[in-house]
């Protein structure tokens, strides 16, 4: 069964979670750093595995749809109700993101020398300071380079609460709840390969934004979002559902199938480890295999009794929980410390080895998760207890997380 920290179905702690931001932003980094080295070119056994790093993404996609929605699910399958405050819920989406992004992006712009760092007119301030680069040909990818992810982000916390809406609405006329719930995310799911798959298929040279907007990531929300559906309802049938049941108590199975779907996507699905066009085909393998990696990574965290078990032992140590808890500076910052090294040191890019590749990485993860954690304490703590509305919002939010200690979202 589910289990939790509070018995209020609506507000549950799981404490897995700074474990699996942690996982994801490590992942990534790894990818970022073995790309800019050339270990990925060179090392290509080990280097194949270390290209589908970006799985790291999907992971947090996952989170977002798990985390965001089960407040909306809990309220339509217990009452019928509409869920979180929407003002309060955009302010707190608006906080967790924007602050950190504009303090490292301003770094970059300061002190990168890329042309696709600078700000030379109305267009780039807006494109990127407004997290609105995806959109655009001529800023694709600009700024903070990962912050493309960011813009997939935000246009989820758009949608999430359109969502909510409807299948509210939906489900009032209908006799099963959960059928409603779950169907809908069938269908949301559908919605994103088959949008991949068309954009894919009709613009094989990638020239097309289609890829990278939210559509094409349908599916991978939809998983994270199903989890919330079933965890939700588990809580409040204070019943188990047989196959998260044996999810929850065997977690180190869940882990053997994430491991296999993603050795499946390094190795079995004919996925190009390079940064190649890819036909419509593998890009279905490629959202399918890293979607399913995902969700069987982070089932022992939402299943079963949070204390037990290595998986979850792994996930609540005190060190990775920090590293998650100062994640999302570690993602804003380290393609910058990749840049910077490159241009303190003079050393070229892609030709790294030895001992100097095991001081870039040194290097990178050291001054990204210092970053991080000035990100963290100076920027993003301060602004996240805000949400609840100015100084007396900032003071009940700390109250609240002191007591209930629950997951960051």
């Amino acid at each position: 069964m589910d289990t939790t920290t509070s018995k209020h179905p609506h507000r549950v702690f799981f404490p897995c979670f700074d474990g699996f931001r942690a996982l994801a932003a490590g992942a990534v980094l790894l990818l970022h750093v073995g790309v800019a080295s050339g270990f990925v070119f060179r090392n290509t056994d080990a280097g194949q595995y270390v290209f589908r790093l970006d799985v790291g993404v999907a992971v947090f996609f996952l989170i977002s749809g798990f985390l965001l929605y089960r407040p909306f699910v809990a309220d339509h399958l217990a009452e019928g109700g509409p869920g979180p405050h929407l003002q309060r819920y955009f302010r707190g989406r608006f906080l967790r993101i924007f602050p950190a992004y504009w303090v490292a992006l301003t770094a970059v712009v300061l002190f990168q020398h890329g042309p696709t760092h600078r700000i030379h007119d109305l267009g780039d301030f807006v494109s990127y300071y407004g997290l609105l680069q995806q959109y655009t040909v001529a800023h694709h990818f600009g700024g903070i380079q990962q912050a493309w992810t960011l813009c997939v982000e935000i246009s989820f916390y758009l949608f999430l609460p359109l969502w909510a809406f409807l299948i509210r609405r939906v489900a009032r006329r209908a006799a099963n709840r959960l059928a409603v719930e779950l169907g809908g995310l069938a269908v949301l799911y559908v919605t994103g390969l088959v949008w991949r798959g068309l954009f894919a298929h009709f613009d094989p040279s990638h020239t097309n934004l289609g890829l990278h907007v939210l559509p094409a990531f349908f599916d991978e929300f939809a998983l994270g979002m199903g989890l919330a559906v079933v965890s939700a309802w588990v809580v409040q049938q204070r019943r188990a559902w047989r196959p998260f049941e044996l999810a929850g108590r065997y977690p180190w199975v869940c882990w053997l199938l994430a491991a296999v779907c993603f050795w499946a996507a390094s190795t079995q699905l004919d996925i190009p480890a390079n940064y190649g066009i890819l036909t419509a085909k593998q890009w279905l393998a490629w959202t399918v295999s890293y979607g399913l990696t995902a969700f069987f990574v982070l089932l022992p965290g939402i299943f079963g009794p949070q204390e037990r078990g290595v998986v979850r032992g792994f996930l609540r140590n005190p060190v990775v929980r920090y590293l998650g808890l100062v994640s999302y500076g570690v993602y804003l910052w380290h393609e910058f410390w990749i840049d910077k090294y490159f241009d303190w040191t003079g050393n070229p890019r892609f030709a790294l080895t030895g001992s100097t590749l095991a001081g870039f990485v040194v290097f990178v993860a050291g001054l990204s998760v210092l970053s991080a954690t000035v990100s963290y304490y100076v920027v993003e703590r301060p602004a996240l207890r805000l949400r609840a509305g100015g100084l007396a919002g900032y003071r009940q939010e700390a109250a609240v997380a002191a007591a209930e200690g629950r997951s960051r979202a």
